[in-house]
């Protein structure tokens, strides 16, 4: 299928599934769990939270596994993306109901997997059916629609907190048609017969490039992870702001990151050809340089500046390095399951950085501006991996 018949239905479709993550797990559960149980919630969403992580961790290479080694009449992925957008449905018809701090806990745990049974085979279709040199236009298509989902996504369950039973209703249903439709809008024309040879886990493992690639998203995923989780306690530091101001002000900080992502992702898809890895070093160097300035700066213009540059370095980052990830996959066969290991350079970061950012805080007495010291540190630390990636965009092997 040609790239420009798949790019808007992958939007969509990214943008559908990422709208489920920003309003569910960045709202609507922390408001229900701020209902049941007001005085612990904050220790409360954290267990929840670090459970289904660990969840994630598990399912989201099993489902892209699995999703390889499908064959059936309707292709290899199509299967699990409406299974798990029809069950996601029913677990979000159910997790609306919830009202005890259990009953919210166990919607989550098992929503969340579901919702990884569409996100894993989705992930795998860019590098099913985009050639090489349309991939960074892809990529930027995928990422933006993932960054712009979860910000539309927090934006409307914001809205609708207060009755949120609704909110899941319309969620549930909007997954259902979307996942449904990007099925028929872009249906999967892998042959039905026999699945070919996959290649062991412990032998992809060993290919040197895809454990580079991994080292340094994960090191970049971290480094931003450190700021960005930490916002609303750095902008009460940096503007001595009430928590409502400063709710107020990380609203603005994050729609204006998240609009330069995209402005990023844009560029990227234009200008990053097979020369992947001298555009990834200069976004990584960009977002450094974001870094610095809020230490620079340490007020509202320091943050504004990270955002709107660090967004843009982020976007042409992201542009690229879903393309040079895709390229260094090891089998043709194993597309979900590799590229859902890939994904843990994601996730585990995500896990690991409230963590080490609450350490850090801990150990200096509350001092803000060492988390974007460090930030930079790590950030910097990925490109030494980046740049001994020696593939190129005919490294595939069948």
């Amino acid at each position: 299928m040609p790239p420009s018949r798949l790019l808007w239905p992958l939007l969509v479709a990214s943008l559908a599934l990422n709208v489920m993550y920003g309003a569910i797990a960045g709202v609507l559960v922390p408001a229900q769990v701020a209902v049941a149980d007001p005085e612990g919630k904050e220790l409360t969403l954290a267990l929840i939270m670090t459970a289904s992580s660990l969840v994630t961790f598990a399912v989201h290479p099993l489902a892209g596994a699995l999703s390889d080694r499908t064959r059936s009449r309707w292709g290899r992925r199509s299967p699990w993306i409406v299974g798990g957008a029809l069950a996601s449905a029913v677990a979000m018809l159910l997790l609306g109901q919830a009202e005890a701090v259990w009953a919210i806990a166990l919607g989550w745990l098992i929503l969340q997997p579901f919702l990884n049974t569409v996100e894993a085979p989705l992930d795998a279709i860019v590098a099913d059916r985009v050639d090489q040199p349309s991939r960074p236009r892809a990529a930027a298509v995928y990422g933006g629609g993932a960054a712009i989902g979860i910000a539309i996504g927090a934006g409307v369950a914001g809205q609708g907190a207060s009755s949120s039973g609704t909110v899941y209703v319309v969620l549930a249903v909007v997954l259902v048609v979307v996942m449904v439709g990007f099925t028929l809008a872009a249906p999967d024309r892998s042959p039905p017969e026999a699945a070919p040879p996959s290649t062991p886990a412990r032998e992809a493992w060993k290919s040197r490039d895809l454990r580079l690639v991994f080292a340094a998203r994960f090191l970049m995923i971290l480094g931003h992870q450190l700021v960005m989780g930490y916002l609303l306690y750095i902008v009460m530091a940096f503007t001595d702001a009430s928590v409502a101001d400063a709710g107020s002000t990380v609203s603005l900080l994050i729609g204006t990151h998240i609009a330069c992502i995209v402005v990023g992702a844009v560029a990227g898809s234009k200008l990053v050809g097979d020369a992947r890895r001298p555009w990834i070093i200069g976004a990584t160097a960009v977002l450094a340089v974001a870094l610095l300035l809020p230490i620079a700066f340490p007020d509202l213009t320091g943050l504004l500046l990270f955002a709107v540059i660090g967004g843009v370095g982020r976007g042409v980052y992201l542009s690229a390095d879903l393309a040079l990830m895709i390229d260094v996959l090891p089998s043709n066969a194993d597309h979900g399951r590799d590229l859902g290991v890939l994904g843990l350079a994601t996730i585990v970061p995500q896990m690991l950085a409230p963590a080490i950012a609450g350490v850090l805080l801990t150990l200096s007495g509350g001092v803000y501006p060492l988390l974007f010291a460090v930030a930079v540190s790590l950030v910097l630390l990925s490109v030494p991996f980046i740049a001994r990636v020696g593939a190129t965009v005919s490294s595939i092997r069948p």
